[in-house]
């Protein structure tokens, strides 16, 4: 399995963000979510992406949530040199499906 790189507000660093060049995919998640625990069952086994970082917003508090603009977790943001150009919305009482994993395998890998 991929290492995958785990922030929260506390190490949030925007700018390492802007600044990263290339595509890249942030995956907001939650501890107490079961459907994110569901996610990251299929991920491991789908998933072809390996620029991946999780954003732990466990903490209903949490600035990343109004930052990303985010409501469902898990949510996926893919961003190219920075900038946000795609999402992946969760959907309540579902998350994420292995259809939407695809799409983001699909997505990265036909640029």
């Amino acid at each position: 399995m991929k290492l995958i790189q785990r922030i929260d507000q506390d190490n949030f660093d925007s700018d390492k963000l802007i600044d990263y060049e290339g595509r890249l995919v942030a995956i907001f998640s939650a501890d107490w979510c079961p459907y994110c625990i569901s996610f990251f069952n299929n991920w491991k086994e789908y998933s072809k992406i390996n620029n991946v970082l999780i954003a732990d917003i466990t903490d209903v508090e949490s600035r990343l949530w109004d930052n990303f603009s985010i409501e469902v977790v898990p949510t996926m943001i893919a961003f190219d040199n920075g900038m946000p150009i795609k999402r992946w919305d969760g959907q309540l009482q579902r998350g994420l499906t292995i259809d939407q994993i695809e799409s983001v395998n699909s997505f990265f890998l036909k640029s």
